[in-house]
């Protein structure tokens, strides 16, 4: 249908001829479904845009979330040091055939050679026979032990010990005898194949002699000329615990310096000529008692932690005492050692032992009547070791070693203990 207006022709938008009520319906009808579409397109950008906003989101929580475990992961990497796990193998364990798991160990260190104070390393007697320790670093039993060390990886070293004051400040003063030794070491590198030299000179009294300023300059030199050829050779050096607290000897900043690894013989707080029964190892002391813990903190700052590293022992001290009291008076002269093995059968053998724990020292002590007379003994047990492992990590302590191969019989749960909780 057409209508003209002035001589033109529109064409309406709704046929005038349907009904009102018609045209009303259709009408809002389309409305409604104009409206329906705006909202449905109005509620599709909102739900578009939000997850994408929350992918964002989530993105950005992620990586809030993420970075931190990463910056963690990469400080755990900076901070972590492979640790240690050091035995001590004396020569009496040798000639006894100790069984030694290598694979428990990163390193074996033999005690050990002698030296004379011109430096010569001690081999024969006055009568050119070979001494025990030469004997039996020569023997077919030792050799096997190296055999099985270099299919472990373990490192084999040479301790080099001298337990006399004149000969020590002799060694380290003079010249040529430092030369001496060096020159003895070298060939028993090549010709051992060992992978490392171990010092072990130990002062037992004061002393006058500057020892502190010759022995860092000694120590400097060996290891310099140790390492000439072969930079991997380990040089390390014992320190007693004790001596480090009161600084007799030991400057500790430059010894630190110029060789790889400081062992803290952690042991012997107490000793089989104490005059009262108590721990040889304690973590902590009571007032005025030397203990771990303060020998590592008298350390802190002049030995980086991945040089330190913590000897603990597989013995304590036993004792006749005249009570069964905690850390009594004892009988001069009753002191002997007690080692992990021997504490073992004791507990098997006898039923009337009456077994305590020190929980200030961290260690456990035990008492029994033999023949009338009160023993007491101290000593150390898994719990103990597993203690002493938990502080040398606590401390970031580049290891542990210990004092000594053998002590522990064919008991394997110090063994175990080390191998859970130093991993």
């Amino acid at each position: 249908m057409e209508i003209e207006e002035d001589g033109g022709k529109i064409t309406p938008l709704v046929d005038i001829s349907t009904p009102l009520e018609d045209f009303d319906k259709n009408r809002w009808k389309k409305i409604l479904i104009g409206v329906f579409i705006v909202l449905l397109a109005v509620f599709t950008y909102f739900v578009l845009s939000q997850n994408k906003k929350t992918t964002n989101s989530e993105y950005i929580n992620k990586t809030i979330i993420i970075t931190p475990a990463i910056t963690k992961s990469v400080s755990q990497q900076t901070n972590t040091i492979k640790r240690e796990t050091i035995g001590f193998l004396p020569s009496w364990s040798v000639a006894k055939k100790t069984k030694v798991y290598s694979k428990d160990l990163t390193q074996i260190i033999y005690f050990g050679l002698n030296v004379n104070k011109d430096g010569s390393i001690v081999k024969y007697d006055e009568n050119n026979l070979p001494v025990l320790e030469w004997s039996y670093f020569n023997s077919d039993y030792f050799k096997e032990i190296k055999r099985e060390a270099s299919i472990s990886g373990t490192k084999i070293l040479l301790s080099i010990k001298s337990f006399d004051n004149t000969t020590i400040d002799n060694i380290i003063s003079s010249q040529i005898a430092t030369s001496k030794l060096t020159g003895g070491l070298l060939t028993l590198i090549k010709q051992y194949s060992l992978d490392g030299i171990n010092i072990d000179f130990e002062y037992f009294t004061d002393t006058n002699f500057p020892t502190s300023k010759y022995l860092a300059a000694f120590l400097e030199e060996l290891s310099a000329n140790l390492k000439k050829d072969n930079p991997n050779i380990i040089v390390s050096i014992d320190v007693n615990a004790t001596v480090v607290v009161k600084d007799r000897a030991y400057n500790m900043t430059k010894i630190s310096r110029v060789v790889d690894q400081v062992i803290l013989m952690a042991y012997d707080y107490r000793g089989q000529n104490s005059t009262r029964a108590g721990p040889a190892a304690p973590i902590y002391g009571e007032a005025n008692e030397h203990s771990i813990w303060e020998s590592v903190e008298s350390l802190s700052g002049r030995v980086p932690n991945n040089k330190l590293i913590l000897a603990i022992p597989f013995y304590g001290y036993e004792w006749q005492t005249f009570t069964d009291r905690h850390k009594s008076s004892v009988i001069e002269g009753s002191g002997a050692l007690a080692t992990y093995k021997r504490v073992k059968e004791l507990l098997k053998e006898r039923s009337d032992i009456i077994k305590s724990w020190d929980d200030i020292s961290k260690s456990p002590w035990l008492s029994y009547i033999q023949y009338g007379a009160i023993k007491q003994i101290y000593y150390e047990d898994d719990r103990s070791i597993a203690e002493k492992i938990k502080f040398a990590k606590e401390k970031n302590m580049g290891g542990i070693a210990i004092w000594a191969l053998g002590y522990e019989g064919n008991y394997r749960q110090p063994w175990e203990v080390i191998e859970t909780l130093l991993d």
